[in-house]
C-alpha cells in the first residue's frame, strides 16, 4: 500500500508542480489541481450516475421483495441478488468515487508534506542534508511533515550550513504558502493561528452546500427519506470540519474546493443521463409507502399473530388444517370449505398469512380461522403440525422453508391446484414429489404426474380426478349473468406477468394493428406490470384517449374478462378461465414461453398450455401481428364453430365440470371419517 500511495504522491507531485509553476501561486495552484481532479474523475461519475439509475430503478421491487419475505431475510438477499444480476447492477460501482478520492487525499497529504520536492523541484540531495541539520543541529524530530519544518525554519530565518547553496536558501525564503492571509503549511488548532480556523469553517459549510445540492439533484439522494438524508448531511458536516483539523490548511483548502467543485459535477451527469427519463419518483415514493405501511403492519398484527399461533397449539385431536399463502388463495378452497360445511361437522382450521383474509368474515362454527405470517412462526407451526390432513396451494414441500410435519408421520397433505396450465412445465422439477395426494382438474395434469412419477421414481401420489372449482364458480357467474351484444364487438388484450411478455415486447405494434378495426380495444394489463411501470400506461393513457382503445388499470371488477367477444393474451392462466367460461376464442401470442422445469420435454405429455393454443383459438408469432385483425374477423365471424370447440375441449380435457366442489369436498369428508391415524 506504501509503494501505491508513493507512485500516487509522485503522480499528483507533478500536476502540483505544473499548476503551480504556470500560476505562481500556492493557494490558486492547489484549487486549479482541485478542479483537474474532478475533471479527470468525470468519467467515472457518469458510470456511477448509470448504476445509481439501476439501483433506484430496482428499488421499488427490492422494497417489493421487503414486503414479501419481510420474515425470511435469507430468503430476501437470494432475490435481490437475482435482481441485481437481471439489471447488471454492481453495488461495488458506487463505491469506486470513495475508493479513489481516498488514495488521492492521502496523495496529495504526502504533497503538501513535501513543498520542497513538489513545489520547488530540489534535489533529493540537498534535501537530506537539510534533513540531517533539521535533526542533528535543530533537534526537530523527522516526522512526515519534515520538509514543512525545514520550510518554517528557512523562513524564519534560522542559519542554514553553508553547504547548501544560495539560490535554493532563497528560493526556500521566497516560497509563499499563503493565501488570503492564511498559511497553508500550517495545521488549524484552538492553541494559535486562530485564523485558521476558518478553513474547518468553510469545510463544514461547503459541506452543507454540498449536501443540500445532493439532496435536491443526487440521484440516490433524491430516492432517500428526510432522516437519511439529515443523519448523511450532519456526518459529512461533522467529517469535514473533523479532518480539516488533522491535516495542513492546504489540503483543507483542497477538501473545501472539492466539495464545491461536486455540486456542478453532479448537474453535469444529470444534463448526460438525466434521472428523470428513466425514474418515475412518484412510483418509488408509493412502493416506499407501502413497504413502511407493511412494516408497520407487521408490527400492529405481531401480538395478534402470536396469540392466533398459540391457539392453533391448544387444538386438541385436529382433522383438517388448510394453509393459505394470501387472501388471494381463498378462492381456490371455497367450494370445498362450502361443501364440507353444509354435509359434515368437521372442524376447519384454516391458517393464512394474509391478516385481512376474507376466511376471517366467515362466522360459521366450524370455521377456525389464524393468522401466521412470519416465519418465525410459520416454519414451527408445520414442523409441529398435528393434524390428519392438511390441504395447500404451495408446491415445493420440504425444499424451501416449508417442512412436513417432523411430529406426526402420517398426516395426509393434499395440493389442490390453482390454475389450470402445465404444472410440469410451470412448477420446478420435483416441486410435487413431497405431496401424498392431489387434487386434479384436467385430464393432462393427470397424465404428467404418473409419467414425472415413473420418470423420476418417486413415490405415487393419490391422484383425484377432480376438476377446477375455480373456473366452476366462473361458469356459474356468467351463466346467471345477464348477457348483452357488444356492438361493435370486445377485444380484451391481458397480458401475462412473466419476463418479455406482450407490454415488453410488442404492445405498440399490436395496437398499431387493432387501431386500423372497428372493434373496441381494451388493453387491461397484469396488475405486477401497472404497480412496476405506472408511467407506462399513464403515456398509453394519453397516447390513445380519444382512440377505440382503452388503456384499464382499474382492477375491481372481472366484467372485461366476462363481457369481452375474444381475449388476446401470451401465456397467462386467463386463456383458460375466459374460454371455458365464455366458450369465446383466444389469440395467443407466441411470446417466449416461461419454462420453470427445463425436463418438462422428457414426459410425452405436451404441455396444456402449448397443446390448446390452436384448439382454444389461433397462435401468431411477434413479427405476424399483420395477421391478427384477420384472424379477430374470422374468431367473430365463426363464434358458434369455436363456442361448440370450447365446450368440447372443456368437457374433454377438464374432469367434474360443475360437480368439482363436490369431488373435493367428498374426498375429505370420506378420508377424514375413515379417521387417518388407523
Amino acid at each position: 500500500m506504501d509503494a501505491v500511495i508513493e507512485f500516487l504522491i509522485g503522480i499528483l507531485g507533478w500536476i502540483l508542480y505544473g499548476c503551480y509553476f504556470l500560476i505562481k501561486n500556492y493557494g490558486l495552484s492547489i484549487i486549479v489541481f482541485t478542479l483537474i481532479t474532478k475533471l479527470i474523475l468525470f468519467p467515472i461519475s457518469l458510470l456511477t450516475q448509470k448504476n445509481s439509475i439501476k439501483m433506484v430503478q430496482m428499488q421499488p421491487q427490492l422494497n417489493a421483495l421487503k414486503i414479501k419475505y419481510i420474515d425470511d431475510k435469507d430468503k430476501y438477499t437470494d432475490e435481490q441478488v437475482a435482481l441485481y444480476k437481471k439489471y447488471k447492477y454492481n453495488p461495488f460501482m458506487d463505491t469506486i468515487p470513495l475508493l479513489i478520492q481516498i488514495p488521492i487525499i492521502l496523495g496529495l497529504v504526502g504533497v503538501v508534506y513535501r513543498p520542497l520536492s513538489y513545489i520547488m523541484n530540489i534535489d533529493r540531495g540537498i534535501i537530506s542534508q537539510l534533513k540531517d541539520w533539521l535533526v542533528n543541529t535543530l533537534g526537530i524530530e523527522a516526522d512526515n511533515m519534515y520538509q514543512l519544518a525545514i520550510f518554517q525554519q528557512i523562513r524564519d530565518g534560522a542559519a542554514v550550513p553553508s553547504s547548501i547553496p544560495t539560490d535554493i536558501v532563497d528560493s526556500i525564503r521566497s516560497l509563499n504558502m499563503n493565501f488570503c492571509g492564511l498559511d497553508l503549511s500550517l495545521t488549524p488548532s484552538f492553541s494559535e493561528n486562530y485564523v485558521l480556523l476558518l478553513i474547518p469553517l468553510l469545510a463544514g459549510l461547503s459541506a452543507w452546500l454540498l449536501c443540500f445540492a445532493q439532496n435536491k439533484i443526487n440521484v440516490l439522494q433524491i430516492a432517500q427519506n428526510n432522516a437519511m438524508k439529515i443523519a448523511t448531511s450532519v456526518l459529512m458536516i461533522a467529517f469535514s470540519v473533523y479532518f480539516c483539523f488533522l491535516v495542513p490548511a492546504g489540503v483543507g483548502l483542497y477538501w473545501i474546493f472539492g466539495n464545491l467543485f461536486a455540486i456542478p459535477s453532479m448537474v453535469l451527469c444529470n444534463v448526460v443521463i438525466p434521472p428523470k427519463k428513466y425514474i418515475d419518483y412518484d412510483y418509488l415514493l408509493k412502493s416506499k409507502e407501502q413497504m413502511l405501511l407493511k412494516e408497520k403492519e407487521h408490527k400492529k398484527y405481531s401480538k395478534r399473530e402470536k396469540a392466533d399461533y398459540k391457539r392453533f397449539f391448544s387444538v386438541e385431536n385436529m382433522q383438517l388444517m388448510i394453509y393459505s399463502e394470501s387472501g388471494g388463495f381463498y378462492k381456490y378452497y371455497a367450494g370445498m370449505i362450502d361443501y364440507i360445511c353444509e354435509h359434515s361437522d368437521i372442524q376447519i382450521h384454516y391458517v393464512t398469512s394474509d391478516p385481512n383474509d376474507k376466511i376471517f368474515q366467515d362466522k360459521r362454527e366450524q370455521i377456525h380461522s389464524y393468522f401466521v405470517a412470519s416465519d418465525k412462526l410459520l416454519i414451527p407451526l408445520f414442523m409441529k403440525l398435528d393434524c390428519d390432513m392438511c390441504i395447500m396451494t404451495m408446491p415445493d414441500l420440504e425444499k424451501y422453508h416449508i417442512k412436513r410435519s417432523r411430529v406426526r408421520k402420517d398426516i395426509e397433505y393434499v395440493y389442490v391446484v390453482h390454475g389450470i396450465g402445465s404444472n410440469a412445465l410451470t412448477l420446478r422439477k420435483g416441486a410435487l414429489d413431497w405431496y401424498d395426494t392431489m387434487f386434479c382438474p384436467t385430464v393432462d395434469g393427470e397424465r404428467e404426474v404418473r409419467e414425472m412419477e415413473e420418470l423420476y421414481h418417486t413415490k405415487p401420489k393419490v391422484l383425484i380426478e377432480a376438476g377446477y372449482m375455480l373456473i366452476d364458480e366462473m361458469i356459474d357467474k356468467y351463466e346467471k349473468m345477464e348477457k348483452k351484444e357488444n356492438n361493435p364487438p370486445k377485444i380484451l388484450i391481458a397480458p401475462s406477468w412473466q419476463p418479455d411478455n406482450i407490454i415488453d415486447l410488442c404492445v405498440d405494434q399490436l395496437l398499431e394493428q387493432l387501431q386500423k378495426t372497428k372493434y373496441d380495444i381494451i388493453l387491461r394489463p397484469h396488475p405486477q406490470a401497472v404497480r412496476h411501470s405506472p408511467e407506462k400506461f399513464v403515456e398509453m393513457h394519453e397516447k390513445y384517449d380519444g382512440t377505440n382503445i382503452e388503456v384499464q388499470t382499474d382492477f375491481s371488477s372481472n366484467n372485461p374478462v366476462m363481457e369481452a367477444d375474444v381475449l388476446i393474451t401470451d401465456w397467462s392462466d386467463i386463456s383458460f378461465e375466459f374460454a371455458f367460461t365464455t366458450k369465446r376464442p383466444v389469440l395467443f401470442i407466441n411470446t417466449p414461453m416461461k419454462i420453470m422445469n427445463p425436463e418438462y420435454d422428457k414426459i410425452s405429455v405436451t404441455p396444456i398450455n402449448i397443446s390448446l393454443r390452436n384448439v382454444l383459438g389461433k397462435a401468431v408469432e411477434v413479427n405476424e401481428l399483420d395477421k391478427v385483425n384477420g384472424i379477430i374477423d374470422e374468431f367473430i365471424q365463426n363464434r358458434e364453430s369455436y363456442r361448440d370447440t370450447i365446450e368440447n375441449t372443456l368437457n374433454e380435457r377438464v374432469y367434474n365440470v360443475g360437480k368439482s366442489r363436490i369431488i373435493y369436498g367428498r374426498y375429505v369428508i370420506k378420508r377424514l371419517s375413515k379417521g387417518l391415524k388407523t
